[in-house]
């Protein structure tokens, strides 16, 4: 079966997708980071970084653009212009630009 749509149509799946995956992360705050907001799943693992000062909010590379690119058949500039409209729509970050990121290792936000 060969199903079209558009790509209005592709950005409200992948937007719907997001919003069930990811649409409960909880904004914290961390001594020494005074520009930066991490957005934290349920386990307080960080998902995302939104820095204040240069307006880019780091996306976590593994753990949400990556899924994004292999289920949706997606390249990087689409993913991103996908994720800019969730970051307005869902957490009211506007203009901002997503950057995928990847960590160093897979980590938590400890608390200070």
């Amino acid at each position: 079966m060969n199903i079209q749509v558009n790509k209005h149509q592709l950005e409200r799946v992948v937007i719907k997708w997001l919003d069930k995956h990811f649409g409960n992360l909880t904004p914290k705050k961390r001594n020494g980071y005074v520009n930066s907001v991490f957005y934290v799943n349920p386990s307080n693992e960080v998902m995302m970084e939104y820095d204040k000062g240069t307006e880019r909010v780091y996306i976590n590379y593994g753990q949400i653009w990556l899924k994004i690119e292999s289920l949706f058949h997606l390249n990087y500039s689409d993913v991103q212009s996908i994720i800019k409209v969730w970051l307005e729509e869902d957490y009211k970050l506007e203009g901002v630009t997503p950057i995928s990121f990847t960590p160093s290792t897979y980590y938590k936000l400890e608390e200070d």
